[in-house]
C-alpha cells in the first residue's frame, strides 16, 4: 500500500467524483469551507493506493492540541459531526480496509473521530470506541408521484396550505439572501435554547455560498416579499442531503418548511436522485414524526473514536 499524506486535492476530488457511496461531505469543497471558516482546522486528508490498484481517501481536517510540552493532533472526518470515512474508486476488500485503518491508528501522537457513512458501512477495528447514530432517508426510486401518495394526509394538507397562502420557494442568488437566512437562524437558535447542539457562524454560510458550487443549494421560502424560512441541501452522487434549516416562528402556520422539503424532493426526483437524506433528529419526537410524514425511514450507522 502506498500512502499519500496528505493526499493532493486533485487525487481527492477524482476519488470522490467516482465513488458511488460518497457524499458532499467527502469532497474537498466541504473540507476547504470548514478550514476557511474555523482557523483551528487544516485539511489533512489521507490517500491510499492499494496493491490491487484501488485508490482510496479518508477526508480529514486536523487541529493541533498542546498538552504540557507535547503537541498532538486531533483528526476529524468530518467536521462538524457530518459523514466521513473511507471513499474509494472501487469496492475495497476487508483486508484493504484493515490495512488503511491500521495506518491511521498508528500515526504517532494523534487521536480522532471518524463519523461513518449510512450509505456504506465498513468494519472498524475493535479498539475504536463506537457510538451508534442514525439518519432518516427517503428512497426516491418510486418517483415523485408515488412518493406524494405516500406522504401522510396531514403533510399533504400542510403543503397545499402553504401553496394556497402564497408561500413560494426560490434559490438564494445573492449574499443578501444568505444574510436573511442567518438572521432567521439566529431566531431559531433562541427558540431551541438548550436543545441546540452547535452554533455555526455567519461566515460558514457565506463561505459555502461564495464557492458558487452547483452542488450546494440554498432554498429560501418567501411570503409577501419576506424570507420566512430556508434549508441548505447538498447534492453528490445522486444523493441529496438536507444539512441545515431555519424558520420564523411567526410564520409556522404558513408551513414554509413543509413546502421547502416538498420542492427539494421534487427537484431530486426530476433529476434522477436516488435518496433524500433528511438527517438526524436529535431524538426530538416532533422532528422525527415530521420526517416520517414524508416517508423517511431510519438508517443506522456509527461513529468511531481512537486515541
Amino acid at each position: 500500500m502506498r500512502v499519500l499524506n496528505p493526499a493532493s486535492l486533485d487525487f481527492w476530488q477524482e476519488v470522490a467524483e467516482v465513488c458511488p457511496w460518497a457524499t458532499y461531505f467527502h469532497t474537498p469543497g466541504w473540507a476547504l469551507v470548514i478550514a476557511k471558516t474555523f482557523p483551528q482546522y487544516a485539511p489533512a486528508t489521507l490517500g491510499f493506493i492499494m496493491e490491487s490498484g484501488a485508490r482510496a481517501v479518508i477526508p480529514f481536517v486536523v487541529e493541533e492540541k498542546r498538552k504540557f510540552l507535547k503537541t498532538g493532533k486531533r483528526y476529524k472526518s468530518m467536521e462538524p459531526g457530518v459523514y466521513g470515512g473511507l471513499v474509494a474508486d472501487r469496492e475495497l476488500s476487508q483486508p484493504e480496509v484493515d490495512e488503511i485503518l491500521a495506518y491511521v491508528l498508528n500515526i504517532k501522537n494523534t487521536e480522532g473521530r471518524i463519523v461513518g457513512n449510512p450509505f456504506k458501512q465498513f468494519l472498524f477495528p475493535p479498539q475504536m470506541k463506537t457510538k451508534e447514530m442514525y439518519t432518516q432517508v427517503i428512497d426516491l426510486s418510486p418517483g415523485f408521484d408515488e412518493l406524494w401518495q405516500g406522504f401522510s394526509r396531514g403533510q399533504k394538507s400542510n403543503i397545499k396550505q402553504a401553496q394556497k397562502k402564497q408561500v413560494t420557494v426560490r434559490r438564494a442568488e445573492t449574499e443578501q439572501g444568505i444574510t436573511c437566512y442567518f438572521d432567521i437562524y439566529g431566531q431559531t437558535l433562541k427558540r431551541w435554547g438548550g436543545k441546540t447542539i452547535a452554533f455555526y457562524p455567519r461566515q460558514l454560510f457565506l463561505n459555502l455560498f461564495e464557492q458558487k458550487d452547483p452542488h450546494v443549494h440554498f432554498y429560501l421560502a418567501e411570503k409577501g416579499g419576506h424570507v420566512i424560512a430556508g434549508i441548505i441541501v447538498l447534492a453528490w452522487q445522486k444523493k441529496l442531503l438536507y444539512w441545515h434549516g431555519c424558520s420564523r416562528e411567526d410564520f409556522f402556520k404558513d408551513y414554509p418548511n413543509n413546502l421547502l422539503h416538498y420542492e427539494a424532493i421534487k427537484w431530486a426526483c426530476e433529476n434522477n436522485f436516488t435518496y433524500y437524506d433528511m438527517g438526524a433528529s436529535m431524538d426530538m419526537e416532533g422532528v422525527i414524526k415530521f420526517k416520517k410524514s414524508f416517508g423517511a425511514e431510519q438508517l443506522d450507522f456509527a461513529s468511531y473514536r481512537w486515541k
